[in-house]
């Protein structure tokens, strides 16, 4: 059997942990800038709250109930979904993160029933974390799925839902075939059109006719459906091929000089990424751009290739400082920049020019900065570039504090 853990809640469920007064609140987490809710728990919903709506247009509805409002806080959620996958770790050794809140675990045989272990996995999350979960095992990752989403709607108080292959026929012939994985909305559309409407239907509909007109991951749903294992787990999260650090401004910015503050501040977050997954980049590639609906609009990006792969941070911005001033434009009203490293490869596996590889003192430098960052912080030590503050970043007037990564915000117990 294939057990999917969903965390339930997640966000809104990380916000109540040091704050147990919350309990019984609604709770709503906040997009970036405060723009719109990303996320809420189940009393939000109940209060019809919903997910994408601005916040401006429902912040009386909210205060009327007594909601929690929260900016979104992922140095803390990342952090708790670590330690949530650890635990799961210890009772599954085949597991594959799927998501921040969401982990397969492939079971091997045991002595446990699986509803016997999914009591000890989510009692274990819940006394270590404080996080509730839902739990659905099937034959393969997509029966896994649907049994998690009969697990959260019909067995609310449970929390665990197996579906066993005598059931498979009923429970999937009360299944949306929009609500089956990998089936988006245009997909769905057509398969209502010929008469597709349920999980049940699709398993049944004849492979021919599933290789010409669709795809073969929806033939590979077709044979999940029949208990057939044809997705691969992924133990280990494949390397990015892209990374981009990029945000919005809460307030415009016209002067170059807190541009290059704020491109500096984003090329020191996807070196950080790049580090992390023991990779260089070949080139960099910087932009800007105004507001889309107001005028003048002005937008430009400037690739540059590096001539030679590195992860050097003092490089990778000198560089990207470069790009931006060739495209800076005085005069307008910039609400957005970025950085992404393109051109990805694995550390060591690049051939590097004979007369310019000066990368074997910059790896020392690097690896240095990462394991200062990793016992001290990664505000231990910075580029003298990324100076944090100023009215142009992130607005997060609801900001919980950091209190598993940040000392100066650790809970106080009085």
């Amino acid at each position: 059997m294939i057990g999917l853990v969903d965390c339930n809640s997640f966000y809104a469920s990380c916000e109540r942990i040091f704050r147990p007064d919350l309990k019984d609140r609604p709770i709503v987490v906040l997009s970036n800038n405060d723009g719109c809710v990303v996320a809420m728990d189940r009393n939000a919903k109940k209060n019809g709250i919903r997910r994408g709506v601005p916040y401006f247009q429902v912040k009386g509805d909210l205060a009327a109930v007594q909601a929690a409002v929260f900016s979104s806080n992922y140095a803390l959620y990342q952090d708790i979904s670590d330690r949530i996958m650890e635990i799961l770790r210890q009772h599954a050794f085949r597991t594959e993160v799927y998501s921040i809140d969401e982990a397969f675990l492939f079971l091997d045989d045991n002595h446990l029933s699986v509803h016997e272990l999914g009591n000890r996995i989510r009692c274990d999350v819940q006394q270590c974390t404080g996080v509730p979960v839902s739990i659905g095992f099937g034959r393969t990752k997509t029966l896994a799925k649907i049994a998690n989403r009969w697990a959260k709607a019909k067995y609310e108080g449970y929390g665990i839902f197996s579906l066993d292959e005598q059931e498979e026929s009923s429970i999937l012939a009360r299944t949306n075939v929009l609500d089956i994985w990998g089936i988006g909305t245009r997909k769905a559309a057509f398969l209502f059109r010929h008469g597709i409407k349920t999980a049940l239907d699709l398993r049944e509909t004849p492979e021919y006719w599933i290789k010409k007109h669709l795809t073969q991951t929806t033939l590979r749903t077709l044979w999940e459906l029949k208990g057939i294992p044809s997705i691969e787990p992924e133990m280990a999260a494949p390397p990015k091929q892209m990374i981009l650090s990029s945000l919005g401004f809460s307030l415009p910015v016209q002067d170059l000089e807190t541009l290059e503050t704020a491109v500096s501040l984003y090329a020191a977050s996807a070196v950080k990424k790049l580090v992390k997954q023991n990779s260089e980049a070949g080139g960099v590639m910087v932009f800007i751009r105004t507001h889309r609906h107001k005028q003048p609009y002005f937008a430009d990006s400037r690739q540059i290739k590096l001539p030679e792969s590195t992860a050097y941070l003092p490089e990778i911005t000198c560089h990207a400082l470069t790009g931006l001033r060739e495209i800076y434009r005085k005069g307008y009203d910039y609400i957005k920049a970025g950085v992404c490293l393109y051109g990805l490869s694995p550390k060591n596996h690049f051939q590097h020019n004979l007369f310019l590889n000066t990368q074997t003192q910059k790896r020392k430098v690097t690896e240095s900065v990462r394991e200062i960052q990793t016992r001290f912080g990664s505000h231990a030590i910075s580029s003298g570039r990324t100076v944090s503050g100023g009215e142009w970043m992130m607005k997060q007037e609801a900001l919980s504090p950091r209190y598993t990564t940040r000392w100066s915000e650790i809970p106080a117990v009085h």
